[in-house]
């Protein structure tokens, strides 16, 4: 398709938003963070190349709206468990949840973490973090209040997300040689989130 062409696509159709960041999300977990760009989305999507630029305004800003994307699932994520009862304690949930998240989205995931990409005043993507991070601390801290709980809350959320990204790149089936290690390594990070004594 010719430039002249592929401009004069039109982009008024149902949730355009919506569509854009659809393939955009198609895009990220078949080829990656560099699979995403404005023209192939738009191409994707079946719209003008203008259209992403208007609703995101650069690349920049479609990246931060699927960012804002994964924070909205991971709370979701964590929700359903919770009130499907999924673990015995909270500190438990939150890495069992938060491991899953990762491991469904590698690619989202990844993305969410990256700054570099991101746009740092990016009103719905902040919008997004402080839900998703109200909502870690709210499951990993310890009844008490001040210090000691923002302290607890960052141990479970270090231990889940440390957990997250050696699953998600590998690294302990490599350094221990097997496909089974992986599973048993997830039951042993929430018993020591479990643990009293991790607090």
């Amino acid at each position: 398709m010719d430039q002249e062409k592929e401009d004069a696509r039109p982009y008024h159709h149902g949730d355009l938003r919506r569509a854009i960041l659809d393939a955009a999300e198609r895009r990220l977990e078949t080829g990656g963070v560099q699979a995403v760009t404005i023209r192939a989305c738009a191409r994707e999507a079946g719209v003008s190349p203008a259209a992403p630029i208007h609703h995101f305004g650069s690349l920049r800003g479609l990246l931060s709206a699927l960012a804002a994307r994964g924070f909205d699932r991971l709370v979701v994520r964590l929700d359903e468990d919770a009130l499907a009862g999924r673990a015995r304690t909270p500190a438990s949930l939150l890495v069992g949840a938060y491991v899953s998240f990762s491991l469904s989205a590698p690619n989202l995931f990844d993305l969410m973490w990256r700054d570099d990409m991101l746009d740092p005043v990016d009103d719905d993507l902040a919008r997004a973090r402080r839900r998703a991070l109200d909502c870690l601390r709210l499951l990993s801290s310890a009844p008490s209040e001040g210090r000691s709980a923002r302290v607890q809350a960052i141990r479970i959320w270090s231990l889940a997300h440390g957990l997250a990204m050696l699953l998600r790149h590998g690294r302990i089936v490599s350094a221990l040689g097997s496909e089974e290690y992986g599973l048993e390594t997830i039951g042993d990070f929430e018993a020591l989130a479990r643990d009293a004594d991790f607090a």
